[in-house]
């Protein structure tokens, strides 16, 4: 029994290193969605039952009961039980710094709405109107764009006005003066007309 422990414990420690330089730990067990741990922010919940909290488990099992096997005089249930619960406080550990301290340390993942341009809040920097393309400049994502644009109704729009980009089409920005915009439609509840981007300026 000592030597299967023995070879539990540097499984476990030989594939965590492993692990840890290939990264594969995002890895799951199929298991029911409501023991998933949601992280919130548009962040994918994260299962309980990894590559990482399970190599944990191995090594911290492994180690605990090869130690008590060859320092110990314990019964064999004994030192199964003993290192069962250091199994499992080793793989609570890992999954709590996980989600607690490394995952919400990235950067969520881009959601559909995040690419979208419909609705943005831009700035004119070339003059437009008519057939006449000119450009405007935002913000999207934490970044700064521009894009060539078109007034949407034909009219001159000069330096510096502040518009909304209505729709996007073969590379080109349809847009319309905030002014105009907000005078003709009821105000927006909850953003749904005029977004600007969360993590831009």
């Amino acid at each position: 029994m000592e030597t299967i422990l023995l070879g539990v414990f540097l499984f476990g420690l030989i594939f965590t290193v492993l692990n840890f330089v290939l990264g594969f730990a995002e890895l799951e067990i199929p298991m029911p969605e409501f023991l998933d741990v949601d992280l919130g922010g548009g962040q994918t919940a994260i299962s309980p039952w990894n590559v990482s909290t399970i190599l944990a488990f191995l090594t911290w099992f492994g180690g605990i009961g090869y130690l008590l096997t060859s320092q110990t005089s314990y019964v064999r249930l004994t030192v199964l039980a003993l290192a069962t619960l250091g199994g499992l406080i080793g793989a609570v550990v890992v999954f709590l710094v996980t989600v607690r301290i490394l995952l919400p340390g990235q950067t969520a993942p881009m959601r559909a709405e995040d690419s979208r341009l419909e609705g943005t809040l831009a700035r004119v920097t070339m003059p437009m109107g008519g057939a006449r393309t000119g450009e405007v400049i935002f913000s999207k994502y934490g970044a700064t764009r521009s894009e060539g644009a078109r007034s949407a109704d034909g009219s001159p729009l000069l330096r510096d006005t502040e518009v909304v980009l209505l729709r996007y089409e073969k590379g080109i920005a349809y847009v319309e003066p905030l002014d105009k915009l907000l005078a003709e439609r009821p105000a927006p509840s909850g953003g749904e007309v005029l977004r600007r981007d969360s993590g831009g300026e």
